[in-house]
């Protein structure tokens, strides 16, 4: 990962690709940031733009799942009241993110951000294989 980057891919086509790819892996598994991420880790982004489109991603995913989970029956009161506590620590961890990313270099964000891709896969794998 150390200095790759593909200008090549950063193109409509490779975009409408990725995220068309990203909707199909993030309706059968739930995975469907990974794709985005990698493409735009790949593609040299700024890291301020990687940061705010992997958190307008996961905000709109999870704010569909969620919907869909509330009327589907899976998510009842109970689950809302337990979240409420949670919403309060959010900008807790907001600050001291945005904090870490402040003093943070190009390189190590990349870095750190693809090697937590790498054990978020790994962990859904265990995940998956312990289910069946």
């Amino acid at each position: 990962m150390k200095g790759y980057s593909n200008q090549k891919i950063n193109n409509n086509y490779a975009k409408i690709s990725t995220g068309f790819i990203a909707g199909t892996i993030n309706g059968f598994s739930l995975l469907g940031g990974m794709p985005v991420a990698l493409f735009l880790l790949v593609t040299r982004i700024q890291p301020a733009i990687i940061r705010g489109s992997l958190a307008a991603l996961f905000f709109l995913t999870d704010t569909y799942a969620f919907i869909l989970s509330f009327f589907g029956g899976i998510v009842d009161i109970t689950t809302i009241y337990r979240t409420l506590p949670l919403i309060v620590i959010l900008p807790i961890g907001v600050f001291v993110g945005d904090k870490f990313f402040i003093k943070s270099k190009e390189e190590t964000y990349r870095k750190v951000v693809f090697y937590f891709l790498i054990f978020i896969s790994i962990f859904g794998i265990f995940r998956a294989v312990s289910n069946f």
